[in-house]
């Protein structure tokens, strides 16, 4: 439902008495709709928190009607009225979100993945809900991190995103080992953090110092005669040297078919029909980021980067001769 056919049903309400059946079903309608949320719209969940979600549920779609009777009384314009009611909606589920997922509500997820079977549907499932709950907890360390790095704001917050991503990472691959009694999920993933944003941080310093001595070579010109120096420069630029190549719908073909079968690694086991080459071609030829195919592809951000980037180092060498 879209905030048009949200003003609709204002104007239906308003064209009847407010004490109606008609006024009241639509009135219920409207509540049902405006407090709608996949934490209380799924059986997984309802199983497994009944009485949690009933009671947050309640408390919601209770202030959700007594903002209707505040709202209705503000304006008579049915357009209006569905924003306001809409954007008070908004701000009501961040606050009641906030009260279902508490320390304990992330805990007994936790224990619910490490209590199934590791490359079962259940697990999936599992961890699909528990990713959930911390993102929407977000209660993640995020100050004091990597006060001698001397990152920049937007260096800082990529180093943040790969050390949270990588902290999820590491704990969801050791949940065998957690022992909820001796501590929360979400302490120990912030443990984690600061330890990893450490490795982020320097890698993308030393992404970045790399990159200007390879401008301040780019400037040198390059003999011929030198082979080994070509392959050098090749071997340390061939990431920009894909997308401007003369050659570059040739290599991408090449790539594509890989007749040595070197560039056909899975990225997950559950993602067999997803290869490096696949991830090598929509980064380098189809202008695709690493977020955009983590939504595309339904896999974390963080496992389709390092993936690539750990890959890309096993095979650097081979794939400088396609741009020979």
């Amino acid at each position: 439902m879209n905030i048009q056919e949200l003003a609709k049903l204002f104007n239906e309400y308003q064209e009847h008495s407010p004490t109606s059946d008609e006024a009241k079903q639509i009135k219920t309608q409207l509540i049902l709709f405006l407090s709608s949320c996949y934490w209380w719209n799924s059986k997984y969940m309802l199983n497994l928190f009944p009485e949690n979600i009933q009671q947050i549920q309640g408390k919601l779609q209770q202030e959700i009607a007594d903002n209707f009777k505040i709202c209705i009384n503000k304006t008579s314009n049915s357009q209006e009225l569905a924003e306001l009611l809409l954007t008070e909606a908004l701000i009501l589920h961040k606050k009641y979100q906030k009260e279902l997922i508490t320390d304990k509500f992330i805990n007994i997820l936790a224990i619910q993945v490490k209590t199934t079977h590791p490359n079962s549907f259940q697990r999936k499932q599992a961890v699909q809900w528990l990713i959930k709950a911390i993102d929407t907890k977000n209660t993640y360390k995020k100050q004091g991190l990597g006060g001698n790095l001397q990152l920049s704001p937007q260096d800082y917050q990529d180093a943040f995103n790969e050390a949270k991503g990588e902290s999820i990472r590491y704990a969801l691959d050791n949940i065998d080992k957690y022992d909820d009694t001796k501590g929360d999920f979400m302490a120990l993933i912030n443990y984690w953090i600061p330890r990893k944003f450490i490795d982020a941080g320097v890698r993308i310093l030393g992404i970045k110092k790399n990159q200007t001595h390879l401008k301040a070579e780019s400037k040198i010109s390059i003999s011929t005669e030198d082979p080994n120096f070509m392959r050098e420069y090749l071997y340390d630029n061939i990431e920009q040297k894909f997308g401007c190549s003369q050659k570059s719908q040739e290599i991408k073909t090449l790539i594509a078919e890989d007749p040595n079968n070197k560039l056909g690694k899975p990225i997950r086991k559950d993602k067999t029909h997803i290869t490096f080459k696949d991830v090598l071609i929509a980064i380098n030829w189809e202008g695709e980021t690493f977020k955009n195919l983590s939504r595309k592809w339904e896999i974390p951000y963080t496992t389709i980067k390092s993936f690539y980037e750990r890959e890309f180092q096993q095979v650097k060498a081979d794939l400088a001769d396609y741009l020979q």
